[in-house]
């Protein structure tokens, strides 16, 4: 098998690993670096100052470090930076960042993007992230580790959506989505924790059964949520999971779904 396919069109400036292979007809702007045994399928386009990690698997007709879809944005300087072990499907796009923003996109290792998902500039994905096909994230996103995001989903710009995290496909997301929960709807809207995935990432029985308690907390009962933060606060049987549901709330700009 040819490890760089003679029609593939690579700048000179370019820095791939010694092993890394690119599939026909794809283009590798200057401005570009592959890590070792990552894997480039055919026509896919590498822009900008994009960093790719190692064991990546960048699959056919993929768009990374285009520039940010936003009028009279010249981010020439900013990036795009893309962990180890990160898988791209086929169609799929992941914009750099912007001059207004932070100044790079990041996605984090093992981040799984299936088919034309997109992935917009300024946005962060923590380790471990699925994005389902056709889902789409605007600017300035957040999203924590392992959270997992249904096919043809919309997530507004600046939304942060917390780890573990389950949003359902079709969904329209306007607010923050607290770690650990799962939901559903247009507009968006929680539905409970998300126990098979947190089951499935070995969270314990004891802190799932705390969850549930701050869930019931701070959307089932008649305390505002300030009022059901305050109590479960001060709750001497607490444990790191509802300390970062807690915090995660706390410091939403956009407000949690409800």
């Amino acid at each position: 098998m040819i490890r760089i396919h003679p029609s593939a069109l690579i700048a000179p400036e370019a820095t791939l690993a010694s092993d890394v292979r690119v599939g026909a007809y794809t283009i590798i702007g200057p401005g570009v670096s592959i890590g070792h045994g990552a894997t480039i399928g055919s026509h896919v386009l590498i822009d900008g100052i994009t960093e790719v990690g190692e064991r990546c698997q960048i699959s056919s007709h993929v768009v990374l470090g285009a520039p940010p879809q936003i009028l009279e944005d010249r981010s020439e300087t900013t990036r795009l930076v893309i962990g180890d072990g990160v898988v791209i499907r086929e169609f799929a796009s992941v914009h750099r960042g912007s001059s207004k923003g932070r100044g790079a996109t990041v996605l984090g290792q093992r981040t799984f993007l299936m088919a034309y998902a997109h992935v917009a500039h300024d946005c962060v994905l923590g380790d471990e992230v699925v994005v389902a096909s056709q889902a789409g994230l605007a600017g300035h996103v957040e999203v924590e580790e392992r959270a997992m995001i249904g096919g043809q989903a919309g997530i507004h710009q600046f939304v942060r959506i917390g780890k573990y995290a389950m949003v359902g496909a079709c969904s329209a997301v306007l607010q923050d989505i607290p770690p650990f929960l799962k939901a559903q709807g247009n507009r968006a809207k929680c539905y409970g924790l998300n126990t098979v995935g947190l089951r499935r990432h070995g969270v314990s029985p004891e802190a799932i059964a705390k969850l549930k308690h701050a869930y019931r907390s701070i959307f089932l009962s008649k305390l505002n949520t300030s009022q059901a933060l305050e109590r479960l606060a001060t709750d001497v049987d607490s444990c790191p999971e509802v300390e970062h549901l807690i915090h995660f709330i706390k410091t939403s700009l956009r407000g949690i779904a409800r």
